[in-house]
């Protein structure tokens, strides 16, 4: 029994392995110390010197509301701060991609700072870039045109809270495994051969551009090769053959295809980082997909030739899992705790089935959660795909380290669920299986597929605001939506219905209009021919990535505040129009006056009306009827300049606190600016029956038309911890999640003493890990908005 007043113990908190290496150890803490150690990755802006160049694009940071006002200072900083880079003498007679292409390449070649770490075994540090968009006097007046225009609409759109959209970089997976089996000449010279075959003079220079980049990555890894030689002559013995190494392969990959396990870590990182520079974007879900699987005939052939050992393999590893972690210098002077958030977020995708349903993991798959456990380390973010077929050790492995961690550490993707979405969208049968997620959990084609996640962020808890107010903002009185009818009017429930769908289907068009906008200005002006390259279809449609080349284009409408949205429609369904328990008329003076003098009523609309995420039957039908609803338009529309289908998902990020205040008081109860609903979760508080009966509301949503994913969050009990039994519970839950929960779940196991105690004492808990929404962050290091809303959700006991 508790004894009265005495403080709770907080729990203890996943840290680093005391076993990892002095090398990588020191790699690590290095890494976490910024303001002191010698090499920064911050962004580098490099321009072509003309009066009017640019080097930042603001449509690719307006999904950000906090930075939308710096955008631009952003912008003129930038440029003022960046290194003019040589041009060749025929630079600007050269069409736009050519000119990209040829920018790209001589940063690589001549410009780009060279480092090597003290020990590290896997190279490549600076990628943080802003590189000139390469533009003519006339293209630059025009794209500032189209940029201000865009802006301007952005930014009125996202303060009044219906939603914000971009044309997001990154967000994708390349074809990491052709580099890794064929290597960039042998890229070249399929390039090579499709330009003996092209005709028309714009297909010739989109493929002669692509042939350019890729040239300047040869460069670069020779450079590297230098480096290291020149490091060698000076070092220490056992340090001067690691770095001979290290130049014996900088000389191969990513030229050639990669022979051995350290040859292919390498190829993929030199590959991955550069896609980042070419983007002028940090991580920002440029993912790495399925890594265990094309990773593994490297490591199973170093390992059945006894050229390496285990452990060797996981120093490898180790040392690799530092690299993307990179990412964040570039906000390294921005906040807290050298600017890490969580918003550039690379994962790793783990084990998962085959074609014919067959589990595939493997002892790679083993070996990378064992790193991820030593690691404590933000990125690469770990994604662990269970179907049916997952094997009972993989499972319990999952289960432990989760318990160990707070459940912080992963993302778990159910097969099933969501190769049922794609399947909805229209991809081949025969390649469902082989997707992984991207930036949070968004779900991706591997290598040919620019699916566009978080391009587009919608609030469905605005429509609601609308439609209680006959289309104006409360706040401002701004005529937004339609005129819809007086609510004070209606007789039935289905014209209430009816003018919710008008003003929901303002805000998704209003949405989709703004980002073709958005999508028109990249595809125009903002090619990226070295992406495009090593993204499928694009080649053989010589069309660059920006401009629809890949084989599948997609751009994802994120739905924010489902379960606010839900609970608002099934309160006035049920408490206004089937129990006549609330008049329409009280009902909108309390939501005018944010329930001032009407407390009473809040607690009825908070208490008796159904509620998302307790397995009800009306509360869980509303939330399908409002997804099929959007989902449904939001896929019939499409980009008329690139093509590019839309479709849904739900990942709500850090929105539902963004918007909270931009959107009025809800009929669930909930006053203006209290956190919106969280992905497919509940209302924070709202789930009282328990994790299973929370799955089965999920279940009900019917996720299929909901391709990109859905995020789920549960915050468990900490009990979780105690023993075996209770991880075998835990494990039971999640087979059960994947026949009868949703796409993709994330927990959380921290209970409020231990995150009080972080709140209070930073330093302390600076590696203490949480879920957010789809990703993870360190707590300390999140607003005391976001801290405080991860505090509010119901902890659950198994």
């Amino acid at each position: 029994m508790p004894i009265p007043g005495a403080a709770a113990q907080p729990r203890p908190v996943w840290n680093p392995s005391a076993h990892l290496s002095d090398r990588v150890k020191r790699l690590r803490d290095e890494y976490f110390s910024f303001d002191t150690r010698s090499f920064r990755n911050e962004v580098m802006p490099f321009s072509t010197g003309t009066a009017w160049d640019s080097v930042f694009v603001a449509s690719r940071w307006t999904i950000v509301p906090e930075v939308m006002a710096f955008i631009p200072a952003y912008a003129d900083s930038l440029l003022a701060a960046a290194t003019v880079v040589p041009l060749p003498v025929d630079f600007w007679r050269n069409p736009l991609p050519i000119r990209v292409a040829t920018f790209f390449r001589e940063v690589l070649a001549r410009h780009l700072p060279v480092h090597i770490l003290e020990g590290e075994l896997i190279v490549g540090g600076q990628f943080n870039a802003s590189l000139s968009l390469c533009l003519t006097r006339g293209e630059a007046r025009r794209f500032n045109r189209e940029i201000e225009s865009f802006r301007r609409g952005i930014v009125h759109t996202s303060e009044l809270g219906i939603g914000n959209c971009g044309a997001v970089p990154g967000h994708l997976i390349p074809d990491y495994p052709k580099v890794l089996r064929r290597g960039f000449e042998r890229i070249l010279a399929e390039i090579g051969a499709e330009l003996v075959r092209e005709g028309p003079p714009g297909k010739r220079q989109t493929l002669e551009s692509f042939a350019i980049a890729c040239r300047g990555v040869l460069a670069l890894a020779d450079r590297y090769a230098d480096e290291a030689e020149r490091l060698a002559v000076t070092a220490p013995p056992a340090r001067a053959e690691e770095l001979r190494e290290i130049a014996r392969i900088c000389r191969i990959v990513p030229r050639h295809p990669a022979s051995t396990f350290h040859e292919a870590l390498q190829s993929l990182w030199f590959t991955h980082m550069l896609v980042q520079t070419c983007e002028s974007y940090p991580g920002a879900g440029t993912s790495f997909g399925r890594f265990d699987q094309y990773l593994f005939p490297y490591y199973d052939a170093d390992m059945t030739s006894g050229r390496i050992s285990r452990e060797w393999a996981r120093e490898l590893l180790r040392c690799f899992w530092i690299k993307p972690n990179y990412a964040y210098d570039y906000q390294g002077r921005v906040g807290r705790n050298q600017g890490i958030t969580s918003s550039f977020g690379q994962l790793v995708t783990l084990s998962g089935c085959g074609p014919h349903g067959e589990d595939l993991t493997n002892d790679l798959t083993s070996l990378c959660l064992d790193v991820i456990e030593e690691m404590n380390l933000l990125e690469p973010k770990p994604n662990v795909r269970i179907h049916n077929g997952t094997p009972d050790a993989l499972l319990t492995r999952v289960c432990q380290l989760v318990a160990r961690a707070q459940g912080s550490p992963f993302l778990l993707n159910f097969d099933e669920a969501a190769m049922r979405g794609l399947r909805w969208e229209g991809l081949p049968e025969e390649d469902l299986w082989n997707y992984a997620p991207v930036g949070c959990l968004e779900n991706t084609r591997q290598g040919d597929d620019r699916s566009g996640t978080v391009d587009v962020n919608f609030n469905l808890a605005k429509p609601v605001e609308l439609v209680m107010f006959q289309g104006r903002d409360q706040k401002t009185g701004e005529q937004l939506g339609p005129r819809t009818p007086d609510p004070r009017a209606m007789r039935s429930w289905d014209e209430f219905e009816r003018a919710f769908r008008k003003q929901m289907s303002f805000c998704l068009q209003h949405l989709i209009r703004l980002t073709n906008h958005a999508d028109a200005i990249r595809a125009q002006y903002a090619p990226t021919p070295y992406l495009s390259a090593l993204v499928g279809g694009c080649i053989e449609n010589r069309k660059d990535i920006t401009a629809g080349g890949a084989r599948y284009n997609f751009i994802t409408i994120e739905g924010v505040a489902l379960a606010t949205a839900a609970d608002s429609l099934s309160a006035v369904k049920r408490l206004v129009f089937e129990e006549k328990l609330v008049s329409m008329g009280g009902l909108v003076d309390a939501l005018e006056t944010d329930f001032a003098r009407d407390e009473p009523l809040r607690q009825l609309l908070l208490n008796r009306a159904p509620k998302f995420g307790n397995d009800d039957p009306d509360a869980d039908r509303m939330a399908h009827d409002i997804t099929r609803w959007w989902a449904e338009e939001a896929a019939a529309a499409s980009t008329p300049l690139t093509g590019k289908r839309y479709r849904g998902g739900y990942l709500s990020w850090n929105y539902g606190i963004a918007y909270a205040p931009s959107t009025a008081s809800t009929p669930d109860g909930r006053r203006r600016g209290t956190y919106l609903s969280n992905g497919v979760a509940a209302v924070a508080g709202m789930d009282r029956r328990g994790p299973t009966a929370a799955a089965c509301s999920v279940e009900h949503l019917g996720l299929e038309v909901i391709p990109n994913g859905a995020s789920h969050t549960l915050s468990l009990s900490p009990s979780l911890l105690r023993d075996d039994t209770q991880l075998m519970k835990l494990a039971a839950f999640l087979r059960g999640y994947g026949r009868h929960g949703g796409s993709a779940l994330q927990l959380n196991l921290v209970d409020v003493d231990t995150l009080r105690a972080a709140q209070n004492d930073p330093e302390t808990y600076r590696n203490l890990l949480v879920r957010v929404t789809g990703y993870n962050a360190y707590f300390t290091n999140l607003g005391r908005e976001m801290q405080e809303e991860i505090i509010a959700r119901e902890a659950h006991r198994l």
